[in-house]
């Protein structure tokens, strides 16, 4: 999926398709779709620093709610993973305040409980 054009509209619009096909592994063998989906967030982020937050929280619990999703292929939902630590390090630099910083730990100890649940205590 691309998209041409660079409007905030238009990015947005496709940002939010991204995240859909992402979130419903519509095209699993096609891990470039969430970097694209990561860069155009990023470029939302950047173009309204106001929204900065919420964009990469939107983008860290989708990929997170992906990850966790035991129906979607193995190798999709491992891309997910792998691609959480690009909004959970912006997340860390934008905490403004109380309520944000502890929105950032629970996002943070989901990802770490799930990370454990799939490394299993065997493989320690």
């Amino acid at each position: 999926m691309s998209c041409h054009s660079h409007s905030h509209a238009s990015v947005r619009q496709c940002w939010q398709r991204q995240a859909m096909h992402v979130r419903l592994a519509l095209d699993p063998d096609e891990p470039r779709l969430v970097c694209s989906y990561l860069r155009h967030g990023e470029h939302l982020a950047q173009a309204r620093p106001e929204a900065a937050w919420s964009v990469h929280e939107q983008m860290l619990k989708l990929l997170l709610d992906t990850a966790e999703d035991a129906l979607l292929p193995s190798a999709w939902r491992l891309t997910c993973l792998d691609a959480t630590g690009r909004p959970l390090a912006r997340l860390g630099m934008l905490v403004d305040d109380d309520e944000q910083a502890a929105r950032l730990q629970a996002l943070t100890l989901r990802l770490a409980r799930f990370s454990w649940r799939i490394s299993g205590p065997a493989s320690r």
